[in-house]
């Protein structure tokens, strides 16, 4: 672009004025992917959960962030469980948390978390209903009625493993 009668400097001012918007949205778009995080979860055909316990409240808390707002496709649980410590298994895709003695699966039946606890049973399921619904309501998530809640006795014969899953629709 020509301009008559004009110095250098208020030819450049004036391009740039002019290409200022194509610039602004230049350095929103290149801004926006610097945001954009890539869901790069550890994979591993050794994974297998670490050996501490965590309070079951906790364990409610990962249930609820990771099953019951991914539900009920679950397709979203990888980019939901990629900011915390977990290692997929190459071959079951089981998620296993790398401190934790804690699990969680999507399978057809849908998705379910195990993790042990040394508490009693009552003692157990209270505090994972307060987990549950205590992070159900920071993420704005209603907690369904057809969750189900087993255990078993830990083959070392110290505590139980507890699992709770949601079934898809």
């Amino acid at each position: 672009m020509k301009h008559a009668n004009l110095p250098a400097f208020e030819h450049f001012f004036q391009d740039f004025v002019m290409i200022k918007p194509f610039i602004t949205t230049l350095v929103f778009l290149l801004s926006l992917v610097g945001c954009v995080k890539e869901v790069g979860l550890l994979q591993s055909p050794n994974a297998e959960p670490g050996s501490n316990l965590i309070p079951p409240s906790f364990a409610g808390n990962f249930f609820t962030e990771i099953c019951l707002t991914t539900a009920p496709s679950f397709e979203n649980v990888p980019q939901a469980i990629s900011g915390e410590p977990f290692v997929q298994h190459q071959e079951t895709g089981t998620y296993f948390h790398k401190f934790a003695d804690l699990s969680i699966k999507v399978h057809d039946y849908g998705c379910s978390l195990v993790f042990k606890s040394e508490m009693s049973v009552g003692e157990t399921i209270s505090e994972l209903a307060k987990g549950v619904a205590k992070n159900a309501e920071n993420w704005g998530v209603e907690i369904p009625r057809n969750m189900d809640i087993t255990s078993k006795k830990s083959p070392d014969g110290n505590g139980r493993y507890f699992r709770i899953g949601l079934p898809r629709p």
